[in-house]
């Protein structure tokens, strides 16, 4: 029995009090850092929402635009088809016209050359 005392008494005995205070010690600084990961998770996640904010705006004015380029080619096509469906359908027999007077033109100067 005189063994199991002594044992108990050197420098790796076991002492319930400096294991407790050790945990203790320990237990408070992984509750810093995790109290650190935290913040910095809460930062991150702060800067996440800002930046989904800043693109939804941006995709909300890109909507826009194309909204407008949209109503403003439906116009220029309602235009065109205006001119299309006109009653001057004249213009190519003017355009032939021009076309048969400049090659008239080319051949009677190249004939009395």
């Amino acid at each position: 029995m005189r063994r199991a005392q002594t044992a108990q008494v050197g420098p790796y005995a076991y002492n319930p009090h400096s294991d407790s205070q050790y945990l203790a010690e320990e237990n408070e600084e992984l509750t810093s850092q995790l109290k650190d990961k935290v913040k910095e998770l809460k930062s991150l996640s702060i800067d996440i929402g800002h930046e989904v904010r800043a693109q939804n705006s941006m995709l909300s004015d890109m909507d826009d635009d194309f909204h407008k380029s949209g109503n403003f080619l439906e116009r220029s096509m309602k235009r065109l088809g205006i001119i299309g469906r006109g009653s001057q359908n004249y213009h190519l027999i003017i355009l032939f016209a021009f076309c048969f007077i400049v090659f008239l033109f080319l051949w009677l100067a190249l004939k009395f050359r």
